[in-house]
């Protein structure tokens, strides 16, 4: 019989796609060390850190199902090396384990500040269609940060990040009280500094000669007056030990507020004109929540306005009392208004190009101006 002559063909297969990572699933790459407690955070004692390979496998020609192809894996190879400046590299062969089926490592080792551990990974996955390898590496460092756990906080009290100050309850001059905790304790005044410093120009410079100043910037107690405070932010930083990790701050904003009032003008004679009336006089107040305001020109600019008929408005006079002495009143109608504006804080009198105006002796010059 004669011999059939043959030839052969082989089966074309698409690349697999493959999508392969490292993933965290217990611990964390980064330690921290207190070196005053001796601790890490997290202790891999304790709590491991697990690190598990996964691999996904999609097949475009269907021959192989798609899915996990984490245990297929083969040659799998772990390797730690320890990295300290100026010292040779070390394999560690110790505190570890590496799952054999899953290939999950588990480190319970702890990295020692200073030095940086690499964590390196290696493994094949053959393709059973074409029989081709696919090699996959990842790596991975750890290191260790020291941060000794002082527990400090700063302690306010009562006092708010934002204080309103109502000229109508008069401060005078108060202290805002700060004091710096150890856990619950308080840091004695020896083992703590303290600096106040306020929000000027786009920076925050130490209180030194404000005008609204009286005493204890470098104190834990800062003594200011209110008569000269508009709208101040304050910040206290302190250190405790003289330990910057220690360091904490807390914020207040100090603002001159009045709340809800309401002006009010009328007439005390003269709102009914007769033939021989030459006279009118308008009484003015404020009221707010309490009643009326007591002294209100303390307060606020009160500009008192008059007119007859249907003429425009002149000012006739400032504060809560105005006197008009007219021949014409018998022209039309009186009328009457009040514009009442918040007085400012105290403030320096200065000239166009900011030189502050003094007396004799050096004193600066305060006033209070209109606001609105």
């Amino acid at each position: 019989m004669k011999r059939i002559k043959q030839n052969q063909g082989r089966v074309v297969y698409s690349p697999l796609s493959t999508v392969f990572d490292v993933v965290p699933v217990g611990g964390s790459y980064l330690q921290k060390y207190d070196a005053l407690e001796g601790v890490f955070t997290p202790d891999r004692s304790l709590t491991p850190l697990v690190l598990q390979p996964k691999l996904i496998v999609s097949d475009p020609d269907g021959v192989l199902a798609t899915g996990d192809y984490t245990t297929a894996l083969a040659n799998v190879n772990w390797k730690i090396t320890s990295m300290h400046p100026g010292q040779p590299n070390i394999i560690v062969h110790r505190n570890y384990s590496v799952d054999p089926v899953t290939h999950a490592l588990t480190l319970e080792a702890n990295v020692m500040p200073g030095y940086q551990w690499l964590i390196e990974f290696d493994a094949v996955f053959v393709d059973s269609r074409r029989v081709e390898p696919y090699r996959f590496k990842w790596k991975q460092y750890l290191t260790s940060d020291t941060e000794t756990n002082y527990n400090c906080s700063l302690d306010a009290g009562r006092w708010r990040h934002k204080m309103l100050l109502s000229p109508f309850k008069h401060w005078g001059r108060f202290s805002i009280p700060m004091q710096m905790k150890y856990g619950d304790k308080d840091v004695p005044d020896e083992d703590c500094e303290y600096i106040w410093q306020w929000w000027n120009n786009g920076n925050w410079q130490q209180v030194t000669g404000e005008p609204w100043y009286v005493s204890g910037a470098q104190t834990k107690n800062l003594t200011v007056d209110q008569d000269y405070i508009q709208n101040v932010l304050l910040r206290c930083y302190a250190v405790a030990f003289e330990q910057s990790i220690t360091a904490q701050t807390f914020h207040t904003r100090l603002i001159r507020y009045y709340g809800p009032y309401e002006e009010d003008v009328d007439f005390a004679s003269g709102k009914y004109i007769f033939h021989d009336t030459q006279m009118v006089v308008l009484e003015a107040k404020v009221t707010n929540r309490q009643g009326e305001i007591t002294n209100p020109t303390r307060y606020f600019d009160m500009e008192l306005f008059f007119a007859v008929g249907n003429d425009a408005f002149e000012t006739v006079g400032y504060g809560t009392e105005a006197i008009i002495r007219r021949t014409d009143l018998q022209r039309g109608a009186p009328r009457c208004g009040i514009v009442c504006r918040q007085l400012s804080a105290f403030q320096a009198l200065a000239t166009d190009d900011g030189k502050v105006l003094c007396l004799d002796d050096g004193t600066p010059l305060f006033a209070q101006f209109p606001i609105g």
